[in-house]
């Protein structure tokens, strides 16, 4: 007589001998089971079968009570469960896919507002053009240990020619324990953080930036750029990159921060022949995730955005796609960066000029001007120490001086005389 063969379970109960066991019990109907062992010091562990990679899976349950081992042995299988019906290996997991799971978990913190999707890709980046190339991406976890990642330092330095900054590294080496404890808590590494040879930053690092004389030079260059623009689309690209320039140098917000911008967040105001925008940011577009409202300089920028923009209803995007209601791609910022630096002759001087270095000059326009650095941390989304370390280099009275020469300071910054 033929039988039937059965499939094998995909996790479940396979009988062992039980002679060195003390006390055995099965869960959810034989597929686990808890039990002591005469070496185990009356401790109770849970043992299931992982038919996909051929092996039991053991764990410590730490507790000699056996209703709470058997509670936490069919948490602990669910789990396991919800583990591999995602696609994920409980043995076999490598470090890649261990680096995906976070990553997807992440995502999870940008639906829910815990962190920006901004964030998110940055630490992507982190992930995939540094940290998984650092380990052979065959590397199993169960093969890592504290010092896996000990001379991390040095991979970057070398891979750079030492042009990354040491507190670039540093923000890496979080994400790499970030990794390391959500492995932790999933039962995929025994251990919470690697181990990394320290990071002495012995005073904070300074992007490049323009220096006074510079913007003087480069702010004229904005309109003669637009000006030598070849069709309309590439004048409408010109304009909204212009205006973003403008609006950052004035408000100093994060890049972030300002392409997200939406027209229900600002309203211009014209007060003591000054053209101001109040700024409104919500939360979810703010780096430190915190709400900030203030006045700035700029509503000059915005007037003229909405004459030249079809998207100027309140959600609309400030900083929009000219034929679609999306804000400009980040790659298209940049394009457009690299292309206005070479028509400018920004691009062969010494310095790295990026957007960012509209925020810290906006910053250091509002200090020349002797602007409250209290106030001046509100409208930047910053707290006053940053600011006092990292701009306490400045001589603001021979700055001021030099601004006087080609600049018209006002109570909350400076424009440039034409």
């Amino acid at each position: 007589m033929n039988r039937k063969k059965h499939a094998k379970p995909r996790m479940g109960f396979k009988t062992e001998g039980s002679s060195a066991y003390l006390q055995q019990h099965e869960i959810l109907g034989g597929k686990g089971m808890v039990y002591i062992t005469p070496y185990s010091n009356g401790n109770w562990y849970f043992r299931t079968w992982i038919s996909e990679e051929g092996k039991y899976l053991r764990k410590s349950l730490r507790t000699k009570n056996k209703k709470d081992a058997i509670a936490l042995a069919e948490k602990e299988y669910l789990k396991v469960y919800a583990t591999l019906d995602k696609g994920f290996k409980i043995f076999g997991l490598k470090f890649t896919e261990l680096c995906e799971e976070y990553l997807t978990i992440r995502q999870e913190d940008v639906d829910v507002g815990r962190i920006t999707q901004q964030r998110h890709s940055t630490i992507k980046t982190q992930i995939n053009r540094w940290i998984i190339p650092y380990i052979n991406p065959t590397t199993k976890v169960s093969e890592l240990n504290r010092e896996s990642f000990r001379r991390f330092f040095v991979y970057r330095k070398q891979q750079t020619k030492n042009k990354v900054e040491d507190v670039t590294i540093r923000n890496e080496q979080t994400t790499i324990n970030s990794i390391a404890k959500f492995g932790y808590r999933k039962g995929y590494l025994p251990f919470e953080g690697f181990d990394f040879d320290p990071i002495k930053i012995i005073e904070p690092p300074r992007r490049d930036t323009f220096s006074l004389e510079e913007y003087k030079m480069f702010y004229p260059k904005l309109g003669e750029w637009v000006n030598d623009a070849v069709d309309s689309h590439e004048e409408y690209m010109r304009k909204i990159i212009r205006d973003f320039i403008l609006l950052k140098s004035n408000t100093c917000m994060r890049f972030g921060e300002i392409r997200n911008l939406q027209w229900k967040m600002v309203k211009t105001k014209r007060e003591k022949g000054q053209n101001l925008v109040w700024c409104e940011l919500p939360a979810e577009i703010c780096k430190n995730k915190k709400y900030r409202e203030f006045w700035s300089r700029g509503g000059t920028y915005l007037d003229r955005i909405k004459k030249y923009s079809q998207f100027t209803d309140k959600e609309n995007f400030v900083f929009s796609h000219p034929k679609f209601d999306r804000p400009l791609a980040k790659p298209t910022f940049y394009k457009y960066w690299k292309q206005l630096m070479e028509f400018s002759g920004f691009d062969v001087i010494e310095k790295d000029l990026s957007y960012y270095s509209l925020r810290h000059f906006g910053i250091t326009a509002r200090l020349i001007a002797g602007v409250p650095i209290y106030n001046i941390s509100e409208m930047a989304g910053t707290n006053v120490q940053f600011i006092e370390q990292h701009y306490a280099h400045l001589d603001m009275d021979k700055l001021k001086e030099d601004a006087l020469k080609g600049f018209s300071i006002s109570e909350d910054g400076f424009d440039v005389k034409n």
